[in-house]
């Protein structure tokens, strides 16, 4: 059972053994004391106790009693059985009985005698009451006064009894406390157990995690609500460590990119510097050899420039500073001239070019120097895969069906390494390729940022990029633009 259905079944029972305790202490405050007896109640079993004496007095005359030897004793055995007092007056005030005192003194019924229910202060109290006596003849006649002191305890055993009815309201305050003890107990006991003991276990975790220690798997196996704050806190752990992971990565790759660029500018720096002293020193006896030796400085120049351009587009790419700002323009005279740059440049590398015949003339939303850095990028990987008699083609083709413009970059080289193929858009992935010099191969280590970046900006146009190779047929890279 998960805590929240748990907790609301005790908050249900709890919520009842309060309204229990409410309708308990009502009851004792404002039902209880109805239960006491009403002074008519006592009146009426008064009467009902001391019937038989007044019955007595009234068929036998009051005055009997002062030579009548069975009434008296009649009257003192019911005085004896009740613990009860009782005076027999006449209308004139003269006491002819008394159960608690033989004097014969007269007193003053106006004053004396108790017309309405009294209760006296005497331990055990006393109620006291008198009731007029009537002739039980035809006549009626009022012949005197019966003075009763009946005693509580009396009067209780003769009465119905209520305790048990009494103690009712006591016995469900009882239970409904006892109840909210057992429910506080239990729910301090079940969150001790099921909240806070499971919260605190996360702290080593937490701590491991501090330290930089990311293998301590979080595991709680109840299927509640703190088992899954210990799924999510071993998500997260999981995510912290393959963020820490890639930073390490990343951290790798920046270290191998100087690495890299400082091998790569090295070379060519080495190679301008041999050859311009060579130049200084005169060892070119002509203008050919000069110029041979300009060549070579002009292709390691403008290596370093690749070099150097790809470097600042990965750091403004890092920086998401990149702008590629695509507008509205038609596809023909925005290709064109960058096909024409393009075929120069593959002919003078020795390379065959393919030009497209005829390009679309669509509207596209393009940015022409990103498109062009785009297209740039993928001759000269080519030209790296590429030797002399080898065929490059650019080509432009339309899809209607799929809405979309198509540039294709082709050549017949080595292709790419089946192994190689899942990563070369990722940024710092580089292969070994040979890199064509002038008059020469040299093999160079490439420093990964160029597709990388040609995936990012054909992105930012809409816009997809994708290759197909397969090793010494060529590789073929199609760039999509919607229309």
């Amino acid at each position: 059972m998960d805590w929240k259905t748990w907790y609301a079944r005790r908050l249900w029972a709890a919520g009842l053994s309060i309204s229990t305790v409410i309708l308990s202490v009502v009851w004792l405050t404002l039902i209880g004391p109805s239960n006491q007896l009403a002074p008519s109640t006592i009146v009426k079993q008064i009467r009902v106790l001391t019937n038989p004496i007044i019955h007595t007095l009234e068929n036998e005359h009051a005055e009997l009693l002062l030579t009548d030897a069975p009434i008296r004793r009649q009257l003192t055995i019911w005085s004896q059985e009740t613990r009860g007092g009782l005076k027999v007056v006449l209308p004139d005030g003269t006491l002819i009985y008394d159960s608690e005192n033989s004097s014969k003194r007269p007193i003053n019924p106006r004053f004396e005698l108790d017309y309405t229910l009294r209760i006296s202060d005497s331990e055990p109290p006393h109620y006291h009451l008198a009731f007029p006596l009537r002739d039980a003849g035809g006549t009626k006649a009022f012949v005197g006064y019966a003075q009763f002191a009946v005693p509580a305890s009396a009067l209780a055993a003769a009465m119905p009894s209520s305790d048990s009815f009494i103690y009712v309201p006591w016995i469900m305050l009882s239970l409904a406390l006892l109840t909210l003890l057992y429910l506080f107990f239990s729910i301090g006991r079940r969150v001790q157990h099921d909240l806070v003991q499971p919260v605190a276990g996360l702290k080593p975790y937490a701590e491991a995690i501090l330290r930089g220690d990311y293998e301590q798997r979080a595991e709680w196996t109840s299927n509640n609500e703190v088992g899954e704050l210990y799924a999510v806190f071993d998500l997260m752990r999981e995510e912290i460590r393959n963020l820490h992971i890639q930073q390490a990565a990343h951290s790798q790759s920046h270290k191998e990119l100087i690495s890299n660029l400082s091998h790569d500018l090295k070379t060519p720096l080495a190679t301008i510097k041999a050859y311009i002293e060579a130049i200084r020193e005169g060892i070119c006896p002509d203008l050919p050899s000069v110029m041979t030796y300009l060549e070579v400085v002009h292709a390691n120049t403008s290596k370093m420039a690749v070099l150097v351009d790809d470097l600042l587009l990965h750091a403004l790419r890092d920086l998401e500073q990149i702008a590629v700002h695509p507008i509205e323009q038609y596809s023909a005279p925005t290709l064109e001239p960058i096909f024409n740059v393009m075929g120069h440049y593959i002919r003078t590398m020795g390379v065959r070019c393919e030009e497209p015949a005829v390009i679309p003339n669509v509207l596209v939303r393009i940015d022409a120097v990103r498109i062009e850095q785009v297209i740039a990028n993928l001759v000269t990987n080519a030209l790296k895969h590429t030797k002399t008699g080898d065929t490059i083609r650019l080509a432009v083709e339309e899809h209607s069906e799929t809405s979309c413009l198509q540039i294709i970059v082709s050549d017949t080289g080595s292709g790419i390494s089946p192994r190689d193929m899942p990563f070369i858009f990722e940024r710092y992935y580089q292969g070994n390729v040979l890199q064509r010099t002038a008059g020469q191969l040299a093999e160079r280590h490439g420093v990964g940022l160029g597709l990388s970046i040609c995936k990012y900006i054909m992105e930012a146009h809409g816009g997809t990029i994708s290759f197909h190779s397969q090793q010494q047929q060529g590789t073929t890279f199609c760039l999509t633009l919607p229309l």
